[in-house]
C-alpha cells in the first residue's frame, strides 16, 4: 500500500502526455488517468501546461476547455514558438515548431506552492529531466514528490527522486487508453 499522500497537487507537462502517446502509439483519457490517479487519494487541484499553434487548432481548443471545465484545471497554455534549423551538408533551412515556457512555468508553480506549504504531495507527471532540481527542492522542503511518466522519456535520475515507485503510464494501457474509432482520430493534434 502506498504511503498516504496527504493534500496533492498534480502538475502536467502536457508534451510529456502527448509525445509519448504518440510513440506508444495510443491515447491517453485525460479523464480515465485524473480518476486512475485520484485512486491513491484526493487531488485537490491540478496544474496544466501546455503549448499550442497560434492560432490554436479547434481540437485543441476543444481539449482544453474540457480540462478547464470538467476537470477544472489551471491551465498554463503558451503559443508554441518558431526555430530555424540549417542542415550542415545541404545548407537548407527548415521551420519548426518549439515549446517554450512550459518547463519554468510548471516549475515555479511547484516551487511558489512548495514554499507556501499548499500540499503535502506533488504528482508530477512528466519523466524530463529539466525538473530534477525543482523535485529535490520540493523534498527538502519536507513534501513528497510522485512522478507519473512514459517508460521511454523518464529521466533515470528524476527516477529516482520519486517518493514512490515510478507511476508508468504504459502499465496503465488498459485502464487509461482513450478509445481509437474514426470520429476520435480526427480530433489528434498534429503536433503540439
Amino acid at each position: 500500500m502506498a504511503a498516504a499522500r496527504g493534500k496533492t497537487i498534480m502538475f502536467i507537462d502536457n508534451s510529456n502526455i502527448f509525445h509519448g502517446s504518440r510513440q506508444a502509439g495510443w491515447r491517453v483519457d485525460a479523464k480515465k488517468l485524473h480518476a486512475k490517479l485520484e485512486a491513491d487519494g484526493p487531488i485537490w487541484q491540478t496544474f496544466f501546461f501546455a503549448a499550442v499553434s497560434d492560432p490554436p487548432r479547434y481540437n485543441q481548443t476543444g481539449f482544453y476547455k474540457m480540462l478547464k471545465n470538467d476537470l477544472h484545471y489551471e491551465m498554463t497554455v503558451f503559443p508554441l514558438g518558431n526555430k530555424t534549423v540549417r542542415c550542415k551538408k545541404c545548407g537548407d533551412s527548415r521551420h519548426s515548431y518549439t515549446e517554450k515556457g512550459i518547463d519554468v512555468a510548471l516549475a515555479t508553480t511547484m516551487l511558489v506552492l512548495a514554499n507556501n506549504r499548499a500540499f503535502e504531495t506533488a504528482l508530477l507527471v512528466s519523466g524530463d529531466k529539466d525538473y530534477l532540481e525543482t523535485v529535490k527542492a520540493v523534498k527538502q522542503l519536507g513534501m513528497r514528490v510522485e512522478v507519473v511518466s512514459w517508460k521511454r522519456s523518464l529521466s533515470q535520475d528524476l527516477g529516482k527522486e520519486s517518493s514512490r515507485n515510478v507511476i508508468l503510464l504504459d502499465d496503465l494501457k488498459a485502464e487509461i487508453e482513450k478509445p481509437a474509432d474514426a470520429e476520435i482520430e480526427k480530433l489528434i493534434p498534429e503536433e503540439e
